[in-house]
């Protein structure tokens, strides 16, 4: 006896087009078989309700954290006369030291910048340029906001500003009471998880995720490591940034990732018992 088989292969596009295209492929068989066919999809889609909600979120956080550290005071030389070392918990308290300029962290930050742009090398994530500049853009807005109103707020003094060999001059300002956490760290974690995020939606080969991955955790570890032994954050404030970036880089992506992953299979057969016939779907991941 030949029956017909029927095999349908959806493709999932952005949530504003929101339907199934239904195609039937007939097979003769006797048993359950399907055919399965590799979807191609987008794994990252814009939705205007979320994408407003995450700038706007943003934007007031901005203007917050600019309001905030605007009148943020610095301190003066009775404040930092009275400042003392033993008030510091020993596991930060060897970060102390005398003030010294970070090349290499600053340098970590302004190529954490650009490290984004390494998506393009790739064809696939190329057509969806657009999705990935608005979820950097978004990382960026949300970490710097985020990290501004924290600095501002908790007005953490820098470790140089307990050595006595800083200059004054350095101790007095505004930048000098932003400790916690770490900006640097924070926003290469972020950029650093972000790429990886994105990257890995597009790349297939396991070695080259794990070099990603690993370059993703490296490089603000390293950037964190520059920090403190340079005098500008204690252990705690990298600590917290790497942490707080990485989860943001990470979850941005995370949020925009399609509904339903088509990087799998989908089949459908019907089932050859002849007293209870049904449809049956299977969607491998």
């Amino acid at each position: 006896m030949v029956r017909k088989q029927y095999s349908m292969c959806s493709k999932i596009y952005l949530r504003k087009y929101n339907y199934f295209t239904l195609l039937f492929i007939m097979q003769i068989v006797f048993s359950n078989i399907s055919f399965c066919q590799q979807q191609s999809y987008k794994p990252f889609n814009i939705d205007f309700n979320r994408e407003a909600a995450l700038f706007g979120a943003g934007a007031v956080a901005a203007v917050t954290a600019y309001a905030i550290l605007e009148n943020l005071k610095p301190m003066s030389v009775e404040d930092i006369n009275l400042l003392s070392p033993s008030n510091i918990n020993e596991f930060d308290r060897n970060a102390i030291g005398p003030y010294t300029e970070d090349h290499l962290g600053d340098a970590l930050l302004y190529t954490s910048y650009l490290v984004p742009l390494s998506v393009v090398f790739f064809d696939a994530t190329r057509k969806d340029i657009w999705e990935v500049a608005l979820m950097y853009s978004e990382v960026l807005l949300i970490q710097s906001s985020i990290n501004g109103i924290v600095k501002g707020t908790v007005q953490r003094v820098r470790p140089f500003v307990y050595d006595e060999q800083s200059p004054i001059n350095v101790k007095q300002t505004k930048d000098a009471r932003v400790s916690f956490f770490s900006g640097h760290t924070s926003m290469t974690a972020a950029l650093s998880f972000f790429t990886a995020r994105v990257a890995s939606e597009y790349v297939s080969n396991n070695t080259i995720r794990i070099l990603i991955w690993s370059s993703a955790a490296l490089l603000p570890a390293i950037t964190a490591v520059s920090r403190v032994n340079t005098h500008w954050h204690f252990p705690t404030d990298v600590m917290t940034g790497y942490v707080i970036g990485a989860l943001i880089g990470y979850f941005i992506p995370e949020l925009h990732t399609t509904t339903t992953s088509m990087s799998g299979n989908l089949s459908i057969y019907p089932s050859v018992n002849l007293n209870k016939p049904s449809l049956n779907f299977q969607l491998q991941f």
